[in-house]
């Protein structure tokens, strides 16, 4: 349900996430916690991290309540990891609901374009994280093709065409939001399928996909004239080149550049907790004022960039959580993209995927801290290790099994 509603019901995501949460609270009261491997403990201690160093946040700089509020999803992940580590879903079930939420995160691409009229698709939020959610969700429906197969299901071809159309609707819906931030996390998850899938018995026929793939991509790009790459890549050019040239802070991002100069220079003045909300208000007003900046980051209301964001308002305290949550379950899902069982190594590939993507997201938006993002990918994180840590469980158990 969380995927099916994701991006196609105003504030979806919310209530599948709210039904997760009170189901796990129901479960846990009634239930001994489960036993947690270390990998467990460290995802677990870097959602707390957060959570604490916004608190103490929270009382260095008397920003007021509501500067919990988003921090304290962080801490209510926590009995959800809990609840789906003793109580994972199956995994058809997660990726038909990928391949639901793709057809939905399509559906709103194509209702705002030739329904509305608009030129570029904004989803129901916000067009970056609409784009993002809908890049991750092709690429989750990219990675349950690899899962589709006679082992797992009684009939792989009707699979494959669900989450082909899946991939198909959501890639649509991302090129239509013209998301630039998450496309150049593209190639790296290309990497990531190829060591999760590379072998020495596919090797060929994996580079013939991989080769294919890439030349449709490219005579696409060359043949279709104003596609949404294209004009993306245009005007990322115009942008860059007039900020360079003659200072226009205008453009996106131009604007982004004019944001980040701007955290640059604030800072190394306050790099521990950093900056009270009023506090950096006042010191860009002043700046605008003294010529130092351009008066368009007046207008903006983040610097559009997730680590930024937290050094500027947060300090190295609120840093060090996010990169915790980043580079950790990066590197524990990467030690399973060789895993000998191909359904832990295919969950491997879309977890280490779903990190990159919104890390790399992360350099152009404030990911962490906007709802229907934030949720995504916590849900998803947590979705797929629950499934990888089963599928393991699984495995073992069969394997010892056999011994006795």
């Amino acid at each position: 349900m969380f995927y099916a509603i994701n991006q196609s019901v105003p504030s979806g995501y919310s209530l599948g996430a709210t039904l997760l949460l009170l189901c796990s609270a129901v479960y846990l009261v009634q239930n001994p916690l489960p036993a947690l491997t270390t990998e467990e403990k460290i995802s677990i201690g870097a959602l707390a991290a957060f959570f604490l160093a916004a608190v103490l946040n929270f009382f260095v700089h008397d920003n007021g309540l509501p500067a919990l509020d988003l921090p304290s999803r962080f801490l209510l992940a926590i009995p959800i990891f809990l609840l789906l580590i003793q109580v994972p879903p199956r995994q058809s079930w997660f990726w038909a609901g990928a391949a639901v939420g793709s057809y939905g995160a399509g559906g709103v691409a194509l209702w705002q374009i030739y329904g509305l009229g608009l030129d570029d698709v904004d989803g129901l939020t916000n067009g970056v994280r609409y784009g993002g959610i809908s890049t991750m969700l092709a690429i989750l429906c990219a990675a349950g093709l690899l899962w589709a197969r006679r082992d797992n299901v009684a009939h792989p071809w009707l699979w494959r065409a669900v989450l082909v159309a899946g991939m198909i609707s959501a890639g649509y819906g991302s090129l239509m939001s013209g998301t630039r931030g998450a496309w150049i996390s593209l190639p790296l998850v290309f990497v990531l399928f190829c060591l999760g899938t590379f072998n020495r018995g596919n090797l060929y026929r994996a580079c013939m996909v991989a080769l294919v793939t890439l030349l449709a991509a490219g005579v696409w790009y060359v043949t279709v004239p104003n596609n949404p790459l294209r004009v993306g890549y245009n005007q990322a050019v115009q942008d860059i080149s007039g900020y360079m040239e003659d200072g226009n802070a205008l453009g996106s991002i131009s604007g982004r550049f004019e944001l980040w100069r701007a955290a640059l220079l604030n800072i190394p003045e306050k790099p521990i907790f950093g900056w009270n909300n009023s506090d950096y208000r006042a010191r860009l007003e002043q700046q605008v004022a003294n010529k130092q900046l351009d008066p368009h980051v007046l207008n903006l209301a983040h610097t559009h960039n997730l680590y930024l964001e937290t050094m500027l308002r947060q300090g190295v305290v609120g840093l060090l959580p996010v990169l915790a949550l980043f580079i950790f379950p990066f590197v524990f899902f990467c030690r399973r993209l060789r895993a000998p069982d191909s359904n832990v190594r295919i969950l491997a590939i879309a977890g280490t995927s779903l990190l990159a993507v919104f890390g790399m997201l992360g350099a152009s938006h404030v990911v962490l801290y906007r709802n229907d993002t934030l949720l995504f990918f916590f849900i998803t994180l947590i979705v797929l290790w629950c499934c990888m840590r089963a599928q393991e469980r699984q495995v073992s158990a069969a394997a010892s099994s056999l011994f006795r």
